[in-house]
């Protein structure tokens, strides 16, 4: 008897558990994401000048944490760090091969507004500050002056996105979000400073868990 007591009860706070991390997350709940990020890095070099801005893309990581301050409405800090490549082989025989790296990193404030479908589904959008830096870095070039390190670019930017986040299972999830990004950049060097605004899509994908 105790035992079959002892089952019924392990049973029910299973069920009971099992009921709760079904429903959607809520006010007061934590929601933690580690993801892959796309973005556009605003770059200048090898020096500051009126013609030197460019961009170039990078791909890294996203991760965030959002607290829910109401059934509908997250406060969310994330950040991420990005790297971009591109490698020339020249066909010309004992040339050396010339390589461009850059690397960045990001902090991001923001809120988001869910609207849940259902228990399982809801898509979400909102506005946040961004600030982002980076750099690009030469080598390999028979060019003087294009070796080493870039200026490095500071951006501060307004950032609004619009995502879907799906329950796989228990407290884990998939989210996926596209951005849009509207900020000033600046870079400053012994030649000079350069200031200029951009615009630039950016994205994310990974998986969630809410505690």
């Amino acid at each position: 008897m105790n035992r079959r007591i002892g089952a019924i009860t392990a049973a029910l706070l299973v069920m009971v558990v099992t009921a709760a991390r079904a429903e959607h997350p809520g006010e007061g709940r934590w929601m933690l994401w580690l993801g892959i990020n796309g973005n556009r890095a605003q770059l200048v070099g090898p020096t500051t000048s009126p013609i030197n801005t460019f961009e170039n893309p990078e791909y890294g990581v996203h991760a965030a944490a959002g607290y829910f301050l109401s059934d509908e409405w997250t406060l969310q800090l994330a950040g991420g760090y990005d790297v971009g490549r591109s490698r020339f082989e020249p066909s010309s025989p004992g040339a050396p091969a010339e390589t461009f790296t850059s690397s960045s990193y990001n902090l991001r404030l923001g809120t988001d507004r869910f609207a849940f479908l259902n228990d399982q589904i809801a898509i979400y959008a909102g506005p946040g500050i961004l600030y982002w830096s980076g750099a690009g870095k030469y080598a390999g070039s028979t060019v003087s002056g294009i070796n080493g390190d870039w200026p490095t670019v500071s951006q501060i930017a307004l950032s609004g996105r619009f995502g879907m986040w799906a329950r796989l299972s228990g407290s884990w999830g998939m989210f996926g979000h596209i951005g849009e990004v509207i900020g000033n950049d600046q870079a400053s060097d012994s030649n000079g400073k350069n200031n200029w605004w951009t615009t630039h899509t950016e994205g994310s994908f990974g998986l969630s868990f809410d505690l």
